[in-house]
């Protein structure tokens, strides 16, 4: 015992008074106790908190260095076998106690709820993957909730369990994310045993109410695995027709048959039928498990693509469309007609001279109108034609300013009625950002025509959008039939309960609202949107005074 006192800093063991005490009780000497503990005593502690201090005089985090250097020493001298040996050992008690027990929390318990330990363990776990009490440890850390952690962790698909978990919390997230935040947001799921695994979920989840736009989600895998692993699909039997029906697919067959400028080359005449039914099976053959594939629907598919390229490649690019409009909208009934056709608008405006040549203030283009039915028709193909009349806007033609910036007000238009088909942020988001290079009589036409369009309740990315836009131009709406119209707007958002979250603003008030007492300007002026509608309702009350 007189031995373990001459150890450094023996006195700051957590059990010393304990063995002072059995040290007395077995006779030993006093004077050579105080000795013992007062030789040996280095201060080890007291030197880290004062090197602490001067560290803080710096601006480093003590804390942060002293994490980082343990987590070394951990990486450096931990040994799965022995720590292995000694789980086995005491199992059953980590097995009795779950992280919801309180009262009884052993310390793998109280470790998994520190940040810092959960990132050791998942160090760890990346080392030594076939550590029983690591890989039991990422367990514990999914039913205690981590499951948006540990999505990245290697171990994570050792237990089905824990990959669920981690699937279905990502899954979850990306539910309500569009194409922008899917990107940002898509997990890194992928590896050799978890990719199929999660492609499969996808595939069977796609099938159900509402499941094709995982569509999208499935993709951004599948481009994440191609370039993480370089490897891509091969076998002696044809692919199930599902692998068909591929974006990047679609665009580029399209595009290689219905756009002149497509960098690819034109496909030769003798091969567009071929090419043709191939798209058309692609896009509207069923897959059946116990009766194979349906293909009733290729052949309505391929004659309304064939009619459209007959009626497309008879007309020269850039000319008048009204001789063929009619043909044109039944083309629109056809989803994939009706993507073909855009391409070849997209060609028309970008590429020849149409506008230049056709366009009259008093009118809408054709190719603008036939843009909106599809539009309407067909959901799915809003972000296609709202990145096609963005490149429209953006655009430069050969056109007198007056004349231009009546065509760019007829394309704002086409963007204001996406806004009315509920694709409201996408089109807020571009014309806040872009309004600061637009002309200001465009934002204020813009903020008129929304604002007599939508009512409460508003999001509030949609209060932090348009408050911002029009801050952007109070100072031109004083004055002008505009005025009122914000006036109105601005009192019913500062009376809309302040909890209010919808997800996209055109909707009518509902008057089984479970919000009955509105709150009061003050409190809703906390949030940053509001703040922005108190300040313009602010200046505007300048001018009145």
């Amino acid at each position: 015992m007189l031995q373990s006192f001459q150890t450094p800093d023996s006195i700051l063991e957590r059990k010393i008074t304990d063995n002072i005490a059995g040290y007395i009780k077995e006779g030993g000497q006093p004077l050579l106790l105080v000795n013992a503990l007062s030789s040996s005593y280095v201060g080890v502690p007291e030197m880290c908190n004062l090197m602490s201090d001067w560290a803080r005089e710096f601006d480093i985090d003590p804390v942060d260095v002293m994490q980082e250097v343990l987590k070394e020493q951990l990486m450096e001298r931990f040994d799965p076998e022995s720590v292995d040996k000694e789980f086995k050992e005491d199992q059953r008690v980590f097995l009795s106690v779950t992280p919801s027990q309180k009262g009884q929390d052993d310390w793998l318990s109280m470790m998994i709820r520190h940040p810092f330990w959960r990132s050791v363990i998942y160090e760890l776990s990346e080392e030594h993957q076939k550590c029983a009490f690591l890989n039991f440890a990422i367990q514990r850390i999914s039913d205690a909730g981590y499951q948006g952690e540990i999505a990245s962790v290697a171990t994570a698909s050792t237990f089905v369990g824990v990959f669920s978990g981690v699937l279905l919390e990502s899954l979850d997230k990306l539910r309500e994310e569009d194409d922008v935040g899917l990107l940002d947001k898509l997990p890194d799921l992928i590896n050799e045993h978890t990719y199929l695994y999660t492609q499969i979920l996808l595939f069977r989840l796609m099938k159900t109410d509402r499941g094709l736009p995982l569509k999208r989600i499935s993709k951004e895998l599948e481009s994440g695995v191609l370039e993480k692993f370089n490897k891509a699909y091969s076998s002696d039997d044809p692919p199930s027709s599902f692998f068909l029906r591929d974006p990047e697919f679609f665009e580029i067959m399209l595009s290689s048959i219905f756009v002149p400028s497509f960098k690819g080359g034109m496909v030769k005449q003798d091969h567009k039928e071929k090419y043709l039914w191939l798209i058309a099976y692609a896009a509207s053959v069923h897959e059946n498990d116990d009766m194979g594939p349906d293909t009733t629907e290729v052949q309505p598919t391929y004659d309304a693509i064939l009619a459209l390229e007959d009626t497309l490649s008879k007309r020269t690019a850039g000319t008048d469309l009204t001789p063929i409009l009619a043909n044109l909208l039944i083309a629109i009934e056809t989803p994939v007609a009706s993507m073909a056709l855009l391409y070849w608008i997209q060609f028309v405006i970008t590429e020849t001279s149409y506008i230049e040549t056709y366009f009259r203030s008093h009118e809408v283009p054709v190719p603008l109108l036939l843009i909106e039915e599809m539009a309407y028709k067909h959901p799915l193909q809003q972000t296609a034609v709202f990145t096609t009349l963005v490149n429209f806007f953006e655009a430069p033609l050969e056109l007198n300013p007056e004349i231009m910036m009546t065509y760019r007000k007829s394309i704002l238009e086409r963007m204001i009625y996406l806004m009315q088909l509920n694709f409201a942020m996408p089109v807020l988001d571009y014309i806040r950002v872009r309004a600061r290079k637009m002309d200001q009589s465009l934002s204020m036409h813009f903020v008129k025509r929304v604002l007599e369009m939508v009512s409460g309740p508003y999001s509030k990315k949609f209060i932090e959008g348009m408050g911002q836009m029009i801050q952007e131009i109070v100072e031109v709406i004083k004055k002008t039939e505009t005025e009122p119209i914000v006036r109105a707007w601005i009192e019913e958002v500062v009376l809309q309960p302040i909890d209010v979250e919808m997800q996209n603003p055109p909707t009518p008030v509902s008057s089984s609202s479970t919000h009955e007492t509105p709150t009061s300007a003050a409190a809703a002026a906390n949030d940053s949107g509001l703040s922005t509608i108190q300040e313009i309702k602010r200046r505007l009350e300048e001018h009145r005074r």
